[in-house]
C-alpha cells in the first residue's frame, strides 16, 4: 500500500471514529444523530420537526388499510402528520405520507433512561 492510500484509509477511519464519537455524545441527550440524519437524506425523507425538536427518522411503511391512521398534527414546518388509531395522545410512531400508501415512520427521541 502506497503511502497515500494510507492516509485515505486513515482519514476515513478518523472521519467515522468521529460521527460515531458524535453520536455516542448526542444520544444520551435524546438529540438525533449523525447517521440518522444522513439515513434520512439518502431515503429522501423530510427532516421533521414537531415542538421545536426534530424527530428520528425510522424508515418507511406501507399501510395497505389506510384507514388505520388518522391525523395527528402539523409539524412545524406545516406537514400534516399521522398517527394510528387508538394510539395515546403522544403516539410511538408519527407518519408523514410519501406516496399512496407509502408513509415515513418517526417517532420522538428520547434519553436511554427515559425509554
Amino acid at each position: 500500500m502506497t503511502m497515500n492510500k494510507k492516509r485515505w484509509v486513515v482519514g476515513i477511519i478518523l472521519l467515522v471514529s468521529l460521527f460515531v464519537v458524535s453520536d455516542l455524545f448526542l444520544w444520551p441527550s435524546g438529540k438525533v444523530g449523525v447517521f440518522n440524519t444522513a439515513k434520512r437524506g439518502l431515503s429522501g425523507a423530510p427532516q421533521v420537526t414537531l415542538n421545536g425538536q426534530t424527530l428520528s427518522y425510522q424508515g418507511k411503511v406501507d399501510f395497505e388499510d389506510i384507514d388505520a391512521l388518522e391525523e395527528y398534527a402539523a409539524s412545524d414546518e406545516g406537514i400534516p402528520l399521522y398517527k394510528a388509531l387508538h394510539t395515546p395522545p403522544s403516539p410511538p410512531w408519527i407518519y408523514v405520507k410519501h406516496e399512496h400508501t407509502t408513509f415515513f415512520r418517526y417517532n420522538i427521541p428520547k434519553a436511554p433512561w427515559k425509554m
